[in-house]
């Protein structure tokens, strides 16, 4: 976290990594209105909703109406700080510039425009690692050496983003501090050198549940566990002389996934 900037938003500077954890969307052209079924998760079905969202940005660009029924199969866990939201939002504009043959719709010109849907968008189009700057939506496209698997343990329980950078407003002045993350790229640094994030200490205060799901980690021999985004996932590295944590090891509320790096976005069958 940089600074809070004059228009109210927040200059960051973090790492995306995109992993192998993803949802399903299966796009269907109806014979007239729009629908979105969330496939166990009725709540989530609103306008609200990032897809929704992507999907009414995209008609405002293109000046067309697109009636269109969309299934989301959700395998990301919901407001998790995962990027679930912005990964379905990406892989609607992508999806329906197939189905809806939108040959003028370049998807690499409008990534700048796409921030306006969610800040993580543009990253997700083409996935794999960069450093995000701005809201997150300024990428240089970085080449990590990544470790073989990630433990990633969800404690349960929804996050609100708002609420997260809400507090931590209070600690900010109109100053910024200069970003570090070039720099320790360009000194060829591995990834486990980029593990910190500012939001944990507000987001482990008004969450202690985030502290236990840390400790846990911990537990199994991971060392430097940090949360995710603005959590309340968190995650470490599992290396190679660690055996792989079994879900045993955790409360049955928490969900653990064992995940992998991956380098290639939005895929399409």
């Amino acid at each position: 976290m940089l600074g809070k900037r004059p228009d109210g938003y927040h200059e960051i500077e973090t790492v995306f990594q995109e992993i192998d954890l993803a949802d399903e969307i299966i796009l269907r052209q109806s014979s007239g209105g729009k629908s979105l079924k969330v496939e166990g998760a009725p709540e989530i079905e609103t306008e609200s909703n990032l897809v929704f969202k992507a999907l009414k940005w995209l008609e405002g660009l293109s000046g067309q109406r697109f009636d269109v029924d969309i299934e989301l199969r959700k395998n990301i866990p919901i407001a998790a700080g995962l990027g679930g939201g912005s990964s379905n939002a990406a892989a609607l504009i992508v999806g329906m510039k197939r189905l809806f043959d939108l040959e003028w719709l370049d998807i690499e010109a409008i990534m700048p425009v796409a921030a306006t849907v969610g800040a993580d968008v543009p990253f997700f189009f083409f996935g794999g690692s960069a450093i995000g700057e701005g809201i997150g939506d300024r990428l240089t496209r970085i080449f990590l050496d990544q470790p073989q698997k990630i433990l990633l343990v969800n404690p349960g329980f929804p996050v609100s983003t708002a609420g997260i950078f809400k507090e931590i407003s209070k600690t900010l002045t109109g100053a910024m501090r200069p970003g570090i993350l070039h720099g320790l790229y360009g000194e060829g640094h591995d990834a486990r050198d980029f593990l910190h994030n500012d939001l944990q200490t507000v987001a482990e205060r008004l969450h202690p549940g985030i502290s236990d799901a840390l400790d846990a980690i911990r537990r199994v021999g991971i060392n430097k566990p940090v949360m995710s985004g603005s959590g309340p996932t968190v995650f470490g590295f599992i290396e190679n002389d660690i055996e792989e944590p079994r879900p045993g090891r955790f409360p049955k509320s928490w969900k653990t996934i064992i995940a992998r790096s991956e380098k290639k976005g939005i895929t399409i069958d």
